[in-house]
């Protein structure tokens, strides 16, 4: 105890207002280079507000007290609040941070009123106590909320949770033991709750600094396997999944069906309309066919005017039904301005046990080849690997029919 007493509590704040400021630059560094982080720029202005705090704490005894202890705690509770603000706003959590913010406001005003106050010690330590207590406690809460099987979430959250508790030590001398700390004990008591904060303000700014890292390889991988034209997975994204898929369906022994979906003369779309006309044609029919599909189906470009849709749990049939839909609301566009109706042609086929994405590609290109030939504006489905071996062109139906072509 007497080694912790002997820690020199200015040095202990120098350091966190080090602390609170490196993470105050890194935060709104990270806001302005990466404006779409959700939250970096409240938890940015928390270190910012909670690094004044800690320089008015450490000029205490230069400056009047009031500064000294009643402004600076209140800076210090506004910080907690907008670290909240934060962490909500990075979960896209729609609770309500107004009454956190009340609850600032009104222990603020009483702080300030109690410290004025002479002889009112006692209740300024129930006052800041409680509001440290609440605010640390509700950010501890909704962390648990939001961690799920995240473990470091979950360490994070009860660690904050014991940051809150730790707020009422002074609390405990009063209630439980009946008298305040000796001056002896209130030494170590401040000096540990500075060490703790010192403690406290690194693993809350790491935390939230991983947190925000993470949220960005997630956009910055998702961005990579985007088309930007189109906002769809582009090849590689969409080749992945079916890599994917094809490992899920193997392993449960489900159905996988793909489409290969071409857009019908699209060079002479691009002729007419121009390339602007082209590239509205592609993002009205991307929009077309999303509307058509399931929740579990993806779609990506899969080259110029080709997309690769892959249907998971899904029969020919199934998958058949699906592209008839798609076939209808892509019909009902046209090229804005010029009249051009807007068709598609769908080369159909399902996977079998343990096949791989090369072959079931190419047996889906063949089908799509067979539907050109058919006229275009039409779906064909090829489900056997044979056809691709065959030199005999393979019967084409009717799509109307709704006849599945099987060799």
């Amino acid at each position: 105890m007497s080694l912790i007493a002997s820690v020199d509590i200015g040095t202990l704040l120098g350091c966190q207002i080090v602390l609170t400021l490196a993470y105050a630059i890194v935060f709104c560094c990270m806001k302005i280079f990466y404006p779409y982080l959700r939250g970096a720029g409240s938890v940015a202005v928390a270190f910012v507000v909670a690094t004044i705090g800690n320089i008015l704490l450490l000029l205490s005894g230069s400056i009047p007290l009031f500064i000294s202890i009643a402004v600076s705690h209140c800076l210090l509770l506004s910080a907690f609040v907008l670290f909240y603000t934060g962490v909500l706003h990075f979960f896209k959590s729609a609770r309500a941070i107004r009454y956190a913010w009340a609850l600032t406001v009104v222990a603020s005003i009483l702080t300030i009123y109690l410290n004025l106050s002479h002889n009112r010690t006692t209740a300024l330590t129930y006052v800041i106590a409680l509001s440290f207590f609440l605010v640390r406690g509700v950010i501890a809460l909704e962390i648990f909320r939001q961690a799920a099987d995240r473990i470091f979430l979950k360490i994070f959250a009860c660690l904050m949770a014991a940051y809150a508790v730790f707020a009422l030590n002074r609390v405990y001398f009063l209630l439980v033991l009946g008298h305040p700390p000796t001056a002896h004990q209130r030494e170590i008591l401040q000096t540990v709750s500075v060490l703790l904060s010192v403690s406290f303000a690194f693993l809350i700014g790491l935390s939230f600094l991983l947190m925000l890292c993470s949220d960005l390889l997630t956009l910055v991988k998702d961005e990579s396997e985007r088309d930007l034209l189109c906002g769809v997975l582009n090849r590689r994204g969409i080749e992945q999944k079916l890599d994917i898929e094809l490992k899920r369906a193997g392993r449960i022994g489900q159905n996988l069906a793909v489409a290969l979906i071409d857009i019908d003369h699209f060079k002479a779309i691009n002729d007419h309309a121009g390339h602007a006309g082209g590239d509205t044609a592609l993002r009205d029919v991307v929009s077309a066919i999303s509307g058509r599909l399931r929740p579990h189906d993806l779609l990506g470009r899969f080259g110029g005017d080709e997309f690769l849709l892959i249907l998971p749990h899904t029969s020919s049939s199934e998958a058949f039904t699906v592209s008839s839909r798609i076939e209808q609301s892509v019909r009902e566009l046209s090229i804005p301005g010029e009249a051009i109706p807007l068709t598609i042609s769908i080369g159909l086929t399902q996977a079998t046990s343990g096949e791989i994405a090369g072959p079931l590609l190419a047996r889906a290109d063949k089908a799509l080849y067979n539907a050109k030939n058919a006229g275009r504006n039409c779906c064909r489905v090829l489900l056997h690997e044979t056809a691709l071996k065959e030199d005999p062109q393979p019967i084409i139906l009717p799509a109307s029919q709704g006849d599945l072509l099987q060799r």
